[in-house]
């Protein structure tokens, strides 16, 4: 077919779709005085003329023509959603207006008693998780702590830190306390001359000497500093050559001493490349100008992914490197206290720092491939292949390198973190049996700082070739000691169930299986120093095949996510080594064709009952079980439309039923802070998702979790959407600053801290994203199709959320934008409904991510409440009128009544079951 006519076709069909909604929309108006009856029928029959329009584009012989025909009914499609697009905007330019009306009444209102108590507290505890997050990589010639308190600080990334990430889990870091007022309380003295250089650069966009005056914050900025928080907000390094040879001869006559700062963010919606995770020109010509004229040089890693760090060695007088991630609000003080020993750093490395971050086998497979139709055109739709199965992060490094090629590629292994002080260990007390691994440990500090330390166990399980895969070594447990002043000893337990050492067998049994054999039990300080080993052995092999929490069977539910293609495996890493897509694989495959719309297939089920009057209200359940039979009573008063209203319209609220005594709640963002997106308000900012975990200390993530809940509380705030939990599949993650580790059984402790802490104040924890949400490219476009095995998703991608509910006990859920196979996250029965609840035990509500425009244009609400996904996350600002979800619904009540008032009235169950866990109804 010649282009011309191919375009012709596209007008022509363009101009059909035009007809079709102008007649549609004619019909609707001429609908108004029928009956229900009688336009139930009517929109039935709009429904089937239009699945008959897309069976006629399906059977559409001619390629070019079909593909003519699929523009228009895009364009119909578009039409059709409009109103509701520019009734969004609308509603945006009207919140602004009100925001700016009543913004000084909100901005300048003090907090109360409560609200400042609870600020005080975070404060307090913020700090502490920074102090033991802090990673000392590198300490020559004893450079730190500070012996001369006076020093010359270089780097746009002192004058302005990254503090947090950018998207959900950013922080306001309008109010942070900055490097250098950290600095002056501390009473270390740094050059004045590079403080104005540097920071009239970084606000002035103009490198000079002059006295710097901090500009006042704009207008936006006070209106709306979440908002600005939300932006990710990166340092762009000075020009070396801005370092004139009067102020370097200068600052050399101030201190022989340079601490130079690099920093790097993260943000929601986009990952990083490799450049972004290694040293760019003008750093290192920094560096170069540094090494030729000091004698001292002290490295801040500011970064939250995993940096590139080979250069430290290639500098001479780099004698100091500290990992500080992204501090939050308060954290700037810890790294000034580590920097002159009043608080020795104890923190932990939670993933494998290498020196090449392109020899992680996941590198090769993050980033945007879309795919490609018959004819070589896109589709719209994305995809991403887990090709290095659960060999994430350490699981690859430690498995298949032997001790060369080790140690050429891995710089600072998993675990890694020096002290100021020395450490004593002795293992005094093993317990290994069939139901627990114990090991008791002296911990004695030698040295001369008072100082905690962590001790780690790992374990080696038996691998056979061809066999169940088996990482060669994975994270048991941990304890972090209290803190020991010199000579002072403590003895630590840890311990975990000896089951944690099994593995899922997808092939044969479809359980998880603990082998026979000699399993090695390892005392370590970090993953590649082991103080002391132990063997543990398995007589006969064990399956467990029915969960211990729940009693219910387990089986694969996830086997079509591994799309038939070739995995990492241990057996056989030359031909299954990963590699970038091929060819073949861009070609879009016919499953995810067939699965691209949803198809409702009507329940054979009776509609439930609705508009009871029984007499029942929420309080009457407060304390009963979820599956009391008072339920059923107060489940069938709810009228059709006010379960629409409650499960289609969730944002940063639930919407209330007053006559039946269901109170408006509010849930706001985390996990850092606790933010609204257009509130000018926010509670204290901790240091991020990967520095809590750094700081390997259950017990003070916990208390994290107390004290963010208290603000909550204080504030009247009743859910908040934490902790994110997805993992480090990648070091170029975007999100990884938010997320815990590359390890899930760490990620999976420090959430269920968290949580446990958090609801301890009658604060909802809901976790996201619900899962394998690893990528942040493309996630929302249609849903990002991840590819993976049944393995790797049950150890690696679903083990921190299982560990979170079964420790946790959270009562809420967020689930993912991206789909497990061919199937939305938020729209898979299997996982949220027969692993999430029926496999895990977990009670609670589930909401989607933010469906906001088109990121949301792959949710489909009959899908999502059949599935077990009860609110549907519309927009930050609640709309008077019913948005597109609620309409949706409305549609499918006439479409399969049954279906629909069955899953609307599940979903009603779950959310009022979260809303009783809260501090609204007594």
């Amino acid at each position: 077919m010649a282009k011309s006519k191919y375009r012709q076709l596209v007008k022509t069909y363009k101009e059909e779709a035009k007809e079709k909604s102008k007649q549609l929309s004619l019909a609707k108006k001429e609908r108004k005085n029928l009956s229900k009856e009688e336009k139930k029928d009517l929109k039935l029959e709009d429904k089937r003329k239009i699945e008959a329009w897309k069976q006629e584009i399906k059977e559409t012989e001619d390629k070019k023509e079909r593909k003519a025909k699929k523009k228009g009914f895009k364009k119909y499609k578009k039409i059709r959603r409009r109103p509701y697009v520019l009734g969004t905007w609308a509603a945006i330019v009207l919140l602004i207006v009100g925001s700016y009306t009543t913004f000084y009444v909100s901005r300048t209102a003090s907090m109360n008693a409560q609200q400042a108590e609870a600020a005080e507290f975070s404060k307090d505890v913020a700090e502490q998780v920074m102090a033991e997050s802090i990673v000392l990589l590198k300490n020559e010639n004893d450079i730190l702590p500070l012996q001369e308190t006076k020093i010359n600080v270089f780097g746009a990334g002192a004058a302005k830190p990254v503090f947090g990430g950018g998207g959900a889990g950013a922080i306001d870091s309008s109010t942070v306390d900055d490097l250098y007022l950290a600095f002056d309380q501390q009473k270390i003295e740094y050059n004045p001359t590079l403080y104005n250089l540097y920071s009239n650069f970084i606000y002035g966009d103009e490198a000079s000497t002059e006295k710097f005056q901090k500009p006042d914050k704009t207008l936006i900025q006070k209106l709306f500093p979440n908002v600005i928080g939300f932006i990710p907000q990166s340092t762009k390094e000075m020009p070396a050559k801005e370092l004139s040879d009067k102020v370097v001869k200068e600052a050399v006559e101030y201190s022989d001493t340079a601490l130079y700062v690099i920093s790097r963010t993260g943000s929601e919606a986009i990952d990083l490349s490799v450049e972004d995770v290694r040293l760019n020109q003008e750093e290192r010509d920094t560096l170069d100008i540094l090494d030729q004229n000091f004698n001292h040089i002290i490295l801040l890693v500011n970064t939250v992914n995993a940096f590139e760090l080979g250069f430290i060695d290639e500098y001479e007088n780099i004698d100091g490197v500290m990992w500080v991630g992204a501090p939050g609000q308060y954290g700037t003080h810890a790294i000034s206290k580590v920097l002159t020993g009043e608080v020795t750093p104890s923190g932990k490395l939670v993933d494998t720092y290498a020196y090449n971050v392109e020899s992680n086998p996941a590198v090769i497979n993050t980033g945007n491939f879309e795919y490609v139709d018959q004819n070589g055109e896109a589709t719209g739709r994305y995809f991403t292949n887990n090709l290095e199965g659960i060999y994430v992060g350490y699981r690859y490094y430690e498995t298949f390198l032997n001790e060369e090629e080790y140690s050429e590629t891995v710089q600072f292994p998993f675990g890694y973190g020096l002290s100021y002080t020395d450490f004593d260990w002795k293992v005094v007390g093993t317990n290994f049996n069939e139901n627990q691994i114990s090991v008791d440990v002296e911990v004695t500090n030698t040295g001369e700082f008072t100082a905690k330390d962590v001790v780690q166990v790992y374990f080696t399980a038996p691998f056979t070739q061809g066999g169940i895969e088996k990482s060669s070594i994975e994270l048991g447990g941990y304890v972090k000691t209290k803190e020991l002043a010199p000579n002072e000893s403590e003895v630590v337990k840890v311990n975990f169930a000896t089951n944690e050492m099994s593995s899922y067998d997808q092939e044969k049994e479809e359980a998880w299986v603990l082998e026979a054999g000699e399993y090695q039990i390892k005392v370590a300080r970090h993953i590649r120093d082991i103080v002391e080993q132990f063997p543990y052995t398995v007589e006969e092999t064990i399956v467990t095949k029915i969960d211990e929490v729940t009693g219910t069977e387990i089986e694969n539910l996830f086997e079509d996510a591994d799309g038939d293609l070739i995995y990492l495996s241990r057996s056989n890493p030359k031909e299954t080594f990963p590699t970038a897509p091929s060819e073949q694989e861009y070609l879009i495959p016919e499953e995810v064709v067939e699965t691209a719309e949803y198809k409702v297939e009507p329940s054979t089920q009776e509609a439930p009952t609705t508009d009871a009057d029984n007499g029942v209200k929420l309080e009457d359940l407060k304390g009963l079980d979820y599956n009391d039979p008072l339920w059923e009573k107060f489940l069938d008063q709810f009228t059709a439309d006010e379960m629409i209203k409650l499960v289609g319209d969730g944002g940063y609220w639930t919407e209330p039923v007053k006559r039946l005594g269901v109170p408006e709640t509010t849930m706001y963002d985390g996990p850092a802070s606790i933010r609204a997106f257009f509130d000018s308000w926010a509670s204290v900012a901790f240091p991020v998702g990967v520095n809590a975990a750094s700081t390997w200390n259950d017990m003070l993530i916990e208390e994290m979790g107390v004290a963010m809940g208290q603000e909550a509380v204080a504030y009247d705030v009743n859910a908040v959407y934490a902790p994110s939990m997805n993992m480090h599949r990648s070091p170029l993650g975007g999100r990884n600053f938010e997320y815990y580790s590359e390890d899930p059984y760490i990620s999976g402790k420090m959430s269920a801290a968290y949580t446990r802490g958090l609801q301890s104040t009658g604060t909802v924890a809901v976790f996201k994203h619900f899962a394998a949400n690893d990528q942040e490219t493309n996630r929302a476009a249609n849903g990002l199709y991840v590819w993976a095995t049944e393995q790797a998703l049950r150890e690696i991608y679903f083990e921190p959320f299982e560990i979170a509910v079964k420790e946790g006990n959270p009562y809420g859920a967020m689930s993912a934008f991206n789909r497990i196979g061919t199937t939305w996250a938020g729209g898979s029965r299997e996982l949220l409904t027969d692993l999430l609840r029926e496999e895990w035990g977990f009670e609670g509500f589930v909401i989607t991510d933010a469906g906001i425009g088109p990121q949301g244009h792959h949710f489909n609400t009959h899908q999502a409440i059949s599935a077990g996904n009860d609110l549907m996350l519309a927009f930050p600002i609640n709309f008077s009128q019913p948005n597109g979800f609620e309409k949706e619904l409305q549609e499918y009540l006439i479409e399969d009544e049954a279906g629909t008032l069955l899953g609307l009235r599940n979903a009603v169950h779950n959310i009022s079951y979260y809303i009783l866990q809260t501090n609204k109804v007594e």
